[in-house]
C-alpha cells in the first residue's frame, strides 16, 4: 500500500474514533487483526493485547462506556519499513467524574492490502497512570 493511501485511511480512522463511530473505526481492521494497547508501568491497560476485530471492538466499546472521546487528531505519519508510525493528540473525559485528560500518544500500524493487520498504542505513561488513579477514586 502506498504511504499516501494509508495516510488517508488513518485520517478516517482517527476522525471516526473522535466522532464515536466505532463501527467505521473497526471497518478498517482485518478480521484477524492483532492489537496491543500497552499499559503504564505498574498499571494494567484498559484494552490490553489480543487478536481479532470483534475482540478489539468489544474492548473499545467497554472503554467508550467509561470515557468520552472529546478530541482525537492525527498529527503526523511516518513510514518505517513495513510499519507506519503516527502521533495523535487526544482529550478524553471520564464519564462518571467529568474529569478530562489530554496529551499525545504514539501508534504503530501494519497494513495488509487496505486493511489494518496490526495496531499498537503507546501512552504518555505517567500522565495516564495519574489520570486513571484519579478517575477510579472519583
Amino acid at each position: 500500500m502506498r504511504h499516501g493511501d494509508a495516510h488517508l485511511i488513518l485520517k478516517d480512522v482517527y476522525a471516526s474514533w473522535e466522532d464515536g463511530d466505532l463501527l467505521t473505526t473497526l471497518s478498517y481492521f482485518a478480521i484477524g487483526a492483532g492489537f496491543a494497547v500497552h499499559g503504564t508501568p505498574n498499571g494494567a491497560s484498559l484494552i490490553g493485547t489480543g487478536v481479532g476485530r470483534d475482540n478489539f471492538g468489544d474492548r473499545l466499546e467497554r472503554f467508550l462506556s467509561l470515557f468520552e472521546v472529546r478530541d482525537f487528531k492525527l498529527k503526523h505519519v511516518t513510514a518505517r519499513g513495513l510499519w507506519l508510525q503516527s502521533r495523535a493528540h487526544f482529550r478524553y473525559r471520564h464519564r462518571a467524574s467529568g474529569m478530562e485528560v489530554d496529551g499525545a500518544m504514539r501508534h504503530k500500524w501494519r497494513f495488509v492490502g487496505d486493511e489494518i493487520a496490526h495496531f499498537e498504542l503507546f501512552h504518555d505513561s505517567p500522565r495516564m497512570r495519574a489520570f486513571y488513579k484519579m478517575a477510579a477514586a472519583a
